[in-house]
């Protein structure tokens, strides 16, 4: 659901084991009522009616917070296979795996890394920017 607001959005506790994050931002336009002029502001998408996405963690902890982003993408599973992968990709090259991966087979797990670690990457920016974390 996507949802537009005046300004950005903090992530909030949403009970023991969740907090909502405001993931997806994009510039928009945001009228308070029909009365009122547009204005810049702030569009968010996520599962959530106020735009938001719920995510699981139970503490304001820059580790966890990402981590629960992650797993709106990618199953803890799905992170184990792709990091698997990059292992046999390394075997491979390394001449340490028998029947060595196809080009093909090494092309899609060499991309399922870079859109991991891009994916990754935008989680850590967005935290880091919420709060002077140590």
């Amino acid at each position: 659901m996507k949802k537009v607001y005046l300004n950005p959005q903090r992530p909030t506790h949403y009970d023991g084991a969740h907090f909502i994050v405001y993931l997806n931002a994009r510039p928009a336009q945001y009228q308070a009522d029909e009365n009122s002029e547009p204005v810049e502001g702030v569009e968010y998408t996520g599962t959530m009616e106020d735009g938001g996405t719920l995510i699981e963690c139970d503490e304001w902890n820059r580790d966890k917070l990402i981590n629960g982003i992650i797993r709106t993408k990618y199953l803890q599973t799905e992170e184990d296979a792709i990091k698997t992968h990059q292992i046999q990709l390394l075997q491979a090259k390394a001449g340490l795996e028998e029947g060595a991966l196809s080009e093909e087979k090494q092309a899609e797990y060499m991309q399922e890394w870079a859109d991991f670690q891009a994916f990754r990457q935008e989680a850590i920016s967005l935290v880091n920017s919420w709060d002077n974390w140590e």
